[in-house]
């Protein structure tokens, strides 16, 4: 409980630092051992420290302004995936466990963030720390921009 109280006000204080804008932070990937078997998974520290969340296939939202919020995407509960991988916690479960504002299937990831980022002054990311977020960054900036274009 008091964890998941620290974790929020580390998400405040950082948004409060941010001012305005949106910081995007994704969580580790899961790295391939094999063909069909992976490393035990280790998730992103600055993820971690900043949700508790140690799940995969997760992504982090702030948005700092007059309505702060905090995001998290994270993968949907699969009974039949998890005799194999372990326990979900899914967007509900660990929106109400971890303190997000909103939880959401990273499956909408794409889908949510050209939303999300428009008309918003700021991008907080770590571009070149791997090229496929890169890309996908990318895209949603071209998106919102698409938009902004076809409004004129």
């Amino acid at each position: 409980m008091m964890e998941t109280l620290y974790r929020r006000q580390r998400r405040e204080r950082l948004m409060e630092t941010m001012g305005e804008g949106i910081a995007v932070i994704p969580t580790a990937p899961e790295v391939l051992r094999n063909g069909d078997s992976h490393y035990p998974y280790r998730f992103d520290s600055h993820f971690h420290y900043l949700t508790g969340y140690a799940e995969p296939e997760a992504v982090l939202v702030l948005r700092a302004g007059d309505q702060p919020r905090s995001i998290l995407f994270c993968r949907d509960r699969n009974p039949e995936r998890e005799v194999w991988d372990g326990f979900r916690y899914g967007p509900e479960a660990a929106g109400k466990t971890f303190g997000f504002d909103e939880a959401h299937s990273i499956e909408r990831l794409d889908e949510l963030m050209p939303d999300m980022l428009a008309d918003q002054p700021k991008l907080y990311f770590a571009f070149g720390a791997d090229p496929r977020w890169d890309a996908r960054v990318t895209q949603w900036l071209d998106a919102v921009r698409d938009r902004a274009r076809s409004r004129v």
